[in-house]
């Protein structure tokens, strides 16, 4: 019997990959679904999501006598195991472990949090003191900014930023 665990390739029904993810894991999998920010205009504003690195599919460790593997296909949001002829498709683990390491780093990278104070260094507010607000893709982001008594929203470079 051979137990060692490998990464599996599971094909997911269509936009339902972290429904698939939450019921492998419930079901005791270790699942994991590579997620990237995408922005998306939304209503007319700008919104960042996290979405699919790798839409319809997400990765399953496990050894090859587990009986989770013959129970992926009745699983809520999964299709099934990806097969190279009658062999379920094997991902390396280093691959799995970089994409993880990946996705930590852009959920924790995040340079400000929602709240801080910050002085914009150039521009026209030069000196100002600003309240961040959110990211606006990877360049830019919203912040409150106080002009003749009122707080008004705006979009600066990331650049004109720093912590106050």
């Amino acid at each position: 019997m051979n137990s060692e665990l490998k990464w599996y390739i599971v094909l997911t029904k269509p936009r339902q990959e972290k429904r698939a993810l939450e019921h492998l894991q419930q079901q005791g999998g270790n699942a994991f679904l590579p997620l990237f920010q995408r922005e998306h205009v939304r209503q007319g504003k700008r919104v960042l999501c996290r979405e699919a690195l790798f839409p319809g599919y997400l990765f399953l460790k496990s050894a090859s006598e587990n009986p989770l593997l013959s129970k992926v296909r009745s699983t809520l949001g999964a299709r099934g195991l990806l097969y190279f002829g009658s062999q379920p498709a094997v991902v390396s683990a280093l691959l799995v472990d970089d994409l993880r390491r990946r996705a930590a780093c852009n959920e924790t990278d995040a340079l400000y949090k929602k709240g801080q104070k910050l002085a914009l260094n150039s521009g026209p507010f030069r000196h100002y003191e600003a309240i961040f607000q959110e990211y606006d893709g990877l360049e830019r982001a919203v912040i409150l900014l106080s002009l003749l008594g009122q707080q008004s929203e705006l979009i600066v470079e990331l650049s004109e930023l720093a912590l106050d």
